[in-house]
């Protein structure tokens, strides 16, 4: 399981896998078998993952897709830094829009309702920035190369420490992209099997209107 600011409910794990599933396909048939990190294949990737694009090269992007794909799935909890934030925010966008414009396209019912399945979940509509305001911690990662230098040096020291070169492009040493468990995290629930921001009704993830008539408040 990957960590992120709340602990994943079913659906966000199935369109978390989906888009992983998707986007590692997507980028392995963009990439020349030869020449995978040459400057068409960078200007191809940059393309359709523009944040990510600016620090990952192709091939050490899809290493990293992978890998994070393999730890997906499994009990532990997964620490992720910037980095790793920067490649799932661009993956869910990328597979959000494919998703969306899919099923605004449908022909006809049955089409629509092959084109919402997202794992075992009917989703039609998945609501990008509602989705990353839920999971995501924050959205440092996509500050500006200039907005970061021209900070004061206080205020650079509340970001994260590899956002900083992140933010200028550099790319990351392979310890920053190793996958650790978080031992310190022992208030997710590992094992994911309820939908709690999704009803049997719900069309749009996250659903706002049903988490609120179950009685809950929505997580700040």
């Amino acid at each position: 399981m990957l960590r992120f600011a709340k602990a994943p409910d079913a659906v966000f794990q199935a369109i978390l896998r989906d888009g992983l599933d998707f986007t590692i396909d997507f980028v392995s048939d963009m990439l020349p078998a030869a020449a995978p990190d040459s400057d068409e294949a960078r200007e191809d990737f940059a393309a359709v993952f523009p944040d990510a694009g600016k620090s990952f090269p192709p091939k050490l992007a899809f290493d990293t897709l992978q890998n994070l794909r393999k730890c997906l799935d499994r009990p532990e909890v997964y620490y992720l830094n910037d980095y790793h934030y920067l490649l799932l925010f661009d993956v869910l966008r990328f597979f959000v829009e494919v998703h969306n414009d899919g099923v605004l396209d449908a022909i006809d019912k049955r089409d629509k309702r092959n084109m919402s399945l997202v794992g075992p979940f009917y989703v039609e509509k998945i609501d990008f920035e509602d989705l990353i305001d839920l999971f995501f911690f924050d959205i440092d990662f996509l500050t500006s190369s200039e907005t970061m230098l021209n900070l004061p040096p206080w205020f650079k020291d509340t970001y994260n420490s590899e956002t900083f070169a992140l933010t200028q492009g550099m790319l990351p040493h392979p310890e920053e992209l190793a996958l650790n468990v978080d031992e310190l995290e022992d208030s997710f629930e590992c094992k994911v099997t309820t939908a709690r921001y999704f009803g049997k009704r719900s069309k749009v993830y996250p659903d706002y209107e049903y988490f609120e008539k179950a009685g809950a408040e929505w997580p700040d």
